[in-house]
């Protein structure tokens, strides 16, 4: 989730806390009951909560690479670097995790952890409490195939060829990502996905540079109208979006929906933007994101265990991705609290053994 910017812009800061936030609350919450009613919670918030990235990308991406493979380079140390320590910490504690029952498996044998750390290296997720990061490689592929049409393409003089024969790269690689993914062709670091969202990042490039064109549709009004569409999709329970599973409702309206769940972050980001208290807030979610990505998971069933020794029902503590259903605003707080003291707590305490080492 690294920027391409030296200054970080807030707005699209509130706007990927909107989506780590969305994360939480589709693997922390599916269906909530409240006063006879059910709130669709995580079918709603699976509708765009991996494309935001997507586009938040998109929208941070610099049309002046010079040297593909640099670039290159350097996603790949932005995004491999932490999957790889986070990954191998994982591997780590795995067997404490069971020992304390809050993981439902048994301990590898040596063969086994040989055969995890070396998918790890080859970033390929361990899965379990990491389960989300099945979606770094889809993001750092997909935006070198969009990295290598821009780049590619940079020669063309004249802007509209130079344009169009982007637009209709793109437009191809969402076709072929719409067909691979419905007919669950699966391929490695899971490219049919990285297809898929090569117009969604194409979409967030356009927006930034046409953002004072197009900032009268984010809006309240654009907020009620992409919320109360989202909500139709939903209960018309015509199937959802869940990427890893080859879901996508189906191939017509897979980016129409997609499209509207960008808005509905765009347009809530805006009115977030209006308060600068959840300003900071959000926009500290987003820039930990990753962080929240990695240990989310581990959050939610620290709740459990907590809860689960003190009501006596430990034989549930393993469920996943959590035991309870009606613990949901405790597992959203926790979600995304727990991670970013942590990694503040991680910041501190190595920034002061680096200012001790330049001494």
């Amino acid at each position: 989730m690294q920027t391409e910017l030296k200054a970080r812009d807030p707005f699209i800061d509130v706007v990927k806390g909107i989506g780590i936030l969305s994360i939480v609350i589709g693997h922390a919450s599916w269906d909530i009951n409240a006063g006879g009613f059910t709130l669709h919670a995580g079918p709603f918030v699976y509708l765009y909560h991996l494309a935001v990235f997507f586009f938040c990308s998109g929208y941070l991406y610099k049309d002046n690479v010079v040297d593909y493979w640099e670039f290159a380079a350097r996603k790949l140390k932005g995004l491999y670097g932490p999957f790889l320590v986070y990954s191998i910490l994982y591997l780590v504690c795995r067997n404490l995790f069971i020992y304390l029952g809050i993981l439902q498996a048994t301990c590898y044998s040596p063969g086994e952890w040989i055969i995890m750390l070396t998918n790890t290296i080859a970033f390929q997720s361990v899965g379990e409490f990491l389960s989300a990061f099945w979606f770094l490689p889809v993001l750092f592929f997909s935006l070198c195939l969009y990295t290598a049409v821009m780049y590619l393409t940079r020669g063309i003089q004249r802007k509209v060829w130079r344009e169009g024969i982007r637009i209709l790269c793109f437009a191809v690689a969402g076709v072929v990502g719409l067909y691979t993914t419905e007919h669950q062709y699966g391929m490695l670091f899971n490219l049919q996905i990285s297809y898929l969202m090569i117009p969604v990042i194409a979409l967030g490039h356009y927006f930034a540079v046409c953002r004072e064109r197009l900032k009268w549709i984010v809006n309240p009004a654009g907020l009620v109208v992409s919320f109360l569409t989202l909500v139709w999709v939903v209960e018309l329970d015509i199937g959802i979006i869940e990427l890893i599973r080859y879901q996508i409702i189906n191939h017509y309206v897979f980016y129409p929906v997609t499209i509207c769940g960008i808005w509905f972050c765009l347009c809530l980001g805006k009115l977030i933007g209006k308060s600068r208290r959840l300003t900071g807030l959000f926009a500290l979610a987003g820039r930990m994101s990753f962080d929240i990505m990695a240990l989310h998971f581990l959050a939610l069933k620290l709740v459990d265990f907590i809860v689960c020794h003190i009501t006596g029902k430990t034989e549930i503590m393993a469920e996943f991705p959590h035991s309870f259903t009606g613990l949901w605003p405790v597992y959203y707080i926790v979600g995304m609290a727990v991670p970013i003291l942590l990694k503040k707590a991680w910041m501190k305490v190595y920034g002061k053994r680096s200012r001790k080492e330049g001494m």
